[in-house]
């Protein structure tokens, strides 16, 4: 393996600088044994040489010893360099004496090792919402639930190794970039949402079990929004439901003076009038706003991913928070079609244990009760040998 040059990214740069640290000075591969792993790093030759190191450390070598002298020591690097340069494609003897001359200062490896591990959060973020915008775009519900989980676990395995997962932050999340040619998903929403309207207007008594779990903003089209929360109002209150008491309640709601949608509009929508199930339809217009809120939360979670200026606990906080309306919505598909016993399963992100790492890297005591697992800056600092 080639020298990387010195114009690399400060990325990579990170990555051979934490491995230059770790050969100088052995001590310095217990202070990150417990939480950076080695497919946190983005190149595999690195990948590989971290987990050699992590073995040699596991193994007891003689260099760790408190006494130990300058031939262990050289040693330890000697030893790890050829059994990288035997082991892992790429590799060279001169490459690891290109990681030592390149690391700056050894004592400083905790500081680079959480470089390269806010890049592998990045990294992991981008890779896990552009599957899930993959799969919302692709109209699939089932793989959208499921990678929807996927994107909470990779949250909540980065938190545990980066030691908090900070929600403070009450920065606006960025809009995402508008989805690849949504117009045919679009008018099939259209679609199903008149014939969801048109079928509630015909059984007027099946209006309050469904709005229990299908509310407006699950309707793409803003005129059908309107006609529904209209028909919800009415049957809340209990009284008739026919195409003149619509269109007042409609207008009485603001709608018709907006421009929502017009009182033609309306006539048209209850003039439908058809006989149908309508949880047959309701169930049709939530399975598209679930893709739909999937897509949106997948775009908002990339864009942050690709922005440097973000520190990782902050990210993994606002990615939670990204996720949440897609998390509500497949919270009412579940209580629409799932029985009374699935309805329990875990979809949001709950609060974990950390693993003590935040209060422990944390450079001051914490400022409020032990709660507090974040730092004030929402980055961690180095965490001591344990």
């Amino acid at each position: 393996m080639t020298p990387v040059s010195r114009d690399m990214s400060p990325q990579l740069e990170a990555e051979q600088a934490v491995l230059g640290a770790c050969l100088l000075d052995p001590s310095q591969v217990g202070l990150l044994a417990g939480w950076l792993e080695p497919r946190h790093f983005y190149r595999p030759a690195h990948e590989g040489f971290f987990a050699i190191l992590l073995a040699q450390h596991a193994a007891g070598h003689p260099a760790l010893a408190p006494d130990a002298g300058d031939d262990q020591k050289q040693d330890w690097a000697l030893t790890a360099i050829a059994t990288a340069a035997s082991e892992v494609p790429g590799v060279t003897a001169s490459y690891g004496q290109t990681l030592v001359s390149t690391c700056p200062r050894s004592e400083h490896a905790a500081s680079y090792g959480r470089m390269v591990l806010e890049t592998a959060v990045r990294r992991a973020l981008e890779e896990h919402a552009h599957r899930l915008l993959a799969a919302a775009e692709s109209e699939s519900v089932e793989a959208t639930v499921e990678l929807t989980g996927a994107l909470h676990a990779v949250i909540q395995r980065l938190g545990d190794a980066w030691g908090t997962i900070d929600q403070r932050s009450r920065r606006p999340l960025p809009t995402p970039p508008p989805a690849g040619n949504p117009s045919k998903a679009i008018e099939a929403a259209r679609q199903h949402e008149q014939a969801l309207l048109s079928s509630l207007l015909s059984t007027p008594g099946r209006i309050p079990a469904v709005a229990s779990w299908l509310t407006g903003e699950d309707f793409v089209d803003p005129g059908h929004r309107a006609v529904y929360l209209a028909m919800a109002a009415l049957a809340h209150r209990r009284e008739p439901l026919d195409e003149l008491t619509v269109l007042w309640e409609v207008q009485r709601r603001g709608a018709l003076a907006a421009g929502v949608i017009s009182v033609a509009g309306v006539r048209e929508i209850c003039s439908d009038g058809m006989p149908g199930d309508p949880d047959y339809w309701a169930e049709h217009v939530l399975r598209a706003a679930l893709l739909r809120a999937a897509a949106t939360s997948a775009g908002i979670v990339r864009v942050m991913a690709l922005d440097a200026s973000i520190a990782a606990g902050p990210l993994l906080g606002s990615a939670v928070r990204a996720l949440a309306p897609a998390d509500r919505v497949q919270d009412r598909l579940r209580a629409a079609t799932a029985t009374p016993a699935e309805r329990g399963g875990p979809v949001v992100l709950g609060t974990a244990r950390r693993k003590g790492a935040a209060l422990s890297r944390s450079p001051a005591p914490p400022a409020t009760p032990p709660a507090r697992t974040a730092d004030r800056a929402g980055e961690p600092a180095a965490r001591p040998r344990r």
